[in-house]
């Protein structure tokens, strides 16, 4: 059955205010803003990661049917973004041809072909994130051979903007972009595009650099160097402030994949052991950027994250041993534990896939398939996510009491405070542990 496509139907905005990243985000932990509110936010956050998970949570899993495509067969969609309402971006092979169309999937929607930007080359274009607004960038292919990756805004009007390289370059790739309209990409070196305005983060020497996310508060994470080499260095940038993320101890290298609002971050350190062990990964946060090393399931001794969300929820991978020694699996970190994905979803699901975006809401996208995963049990008291009500979700309550830039989510009755009506409204529905 078709569905109304959100991208398509959202009510008009003026473009101009499109391009200034107008819109407030939704459910968005506010950013801290330094002194003793900050230094609170990373206290509570670190406890959440460190507690112990009082339950787990389900998920439901849902995919979408490829394409038709008549007599070339079905081809399948392929997800990238994720907003936190479950509206996804992503791409699918033309029928017929060896190209790629970009992918927008409204909440509850069914997946649609975006515009293909003007000057793209038989490649075609892929979708890579999208915004609550709507808002989708991603790249199209540019050359006679498809060499360049030119980035591209999809605006929800239905009007497409190339993002102009650098100077002296071919290529802007847009990676990512947050609740301000502010994007990322790669352009002779990684870019952040605020306004219309590119600003290039600095190479610390290493070269190679590949932005990863943005945060709504502007944290910029990714990583210098190669791992390969063991030369990569995980960095976070923001507001012109470059900080470089060391690894853990015994590691040559850090890559850095997913940051959340309060600025920590989820990656992996690294080490390429050479043929025939591989690489020798260990999932890693850095809260104010010391790294710290994720809890791995039982029997498994390495593993990388790659995506965190406002309450803490991380998803990666696991192994055994080294990347040569196989026996991957899915995990997800609530509140500090580890859990495999598969085991937390609803009976008769199928398995899922390669797990790289976690929403502010709990949702997940997949890779192939696509697949959303969504929580089965929601309260809107649970703000860590964990599937209770406890210490931790007070804790991110007492945070924003009496705050002027309060997190939405804790202002239980909307009447803009954060006071003691809410506290009673968590209090009532707390959890009672068997």
């Amino acid at each position: 059955m078709m569905r109304t496509n959100e991208h398509d139907q959202e009510a008009p905005m003026n473009q101009s205010a499109r391009r200034e990243g107008v819109g407030e985000p939704q459910c968005a932990l506010a950013a801290s803003n330094g002194g003793h509110r900050g230094a609170l936010m990373a206290i509570v956050i670190a406890l959440a990661l460190s507690a112990s998970a009082r339950s787990q949570c389900q998920y439901e899993s849902f995919a979408w049917r490829p394409q038709d495509c008549g007599w070339w067969g079905f081809t399948g969609f392929v997800g990238y973004g994720l907003n936190d309402h479950g509206a996804w971006c992503g791409y699918r092979q033309q029928c017929a041809t060896d190209g790629d169309v970009p992918i927008y999937c409204s909440p509850d929607g069914m997946p649609q072909v975006l515009p293909m930007p003007p000057g793209a080359s038989a490649g075609g274009a892929q979708a890579t994130a999208v915004n609550n607004s709507g808002v989708v960038v991603g790249f199209k292919y540019v050359g006679q051979f498809d060499e360049y990756r030119q980035g591209v805004i999809w605006w929800p009007d239905g009007s497409v903007e190339t993002i102009p390289p650098a100077p002296g370059f071919n290529n802007s790739r847009a990676v990512d972009i947050n609740e301000s309209g502010v994007i990322i990409g790669t352009s002779g070196g990684p870019y952040v595009l605020d306004s219309g305005v590119m600003t290039h983060i600095p190479d610390p020497g290493l070269g190679g650099g590949a932005p990863r996310q943005i945060s709504n508060a502007g944290h910029v994470v990714g990583e210098f160097g190669s791992e390969s080499q063991n030369t990569a260095k995980a960095f976070i940038w923001r507001d012109g402030e470059f900080r470089s993320l060391e690894p853990l101890r015994g590691y040559p290298a850090s890559l850095a994949f997913g940051v959340n609002d309060l600025g920590v971050v989820a990656g992996v350190s690294a080490h390429n052991l050479g043929p025939p062990s591989g690489y020798l990964h260990a999932p890693t946060i850095w809260i104010d950027g010391e790294p710290t090393l994720l809890p791995l399931p039982p029997g498994y001794e390495a593993g990388a994250c790659f995506g965190i969300n406002n309450a803490g929820s991380i998803v990666g991978f696991a192994r055994p041993g080294t990347s040569g020694g196989g026996g991957l699996v899915r995990v997800i970190w609530i509140a500090g534990q580890p859990y495999l994905m598969n085991d937390l979803l609803t009976p008769g699901s199928p398995p899922v896939g390669e797990v790289r975006v976690i929403n502010h809401s709990g949702q997940m996208l997949t890779g192939g398939g696509p697949r959303l995963l969504t929580p089965t049990w929601s309260s809107p008291m649970d703000l860590n996510d964990d599937c209770a009500v406890d210490g931790s979700d007070l804790g991110v309550l007492l945070a924003s009491w009496g705050a002027p830039d309060f997190d939405a989510r804790c202002d239980f009755n909307g009447d803009g405070i954060v006071d003691g009506h809410d506290l009673g409204t968590l209090l009532g529905a707390w959890t009672v542990h068997r």
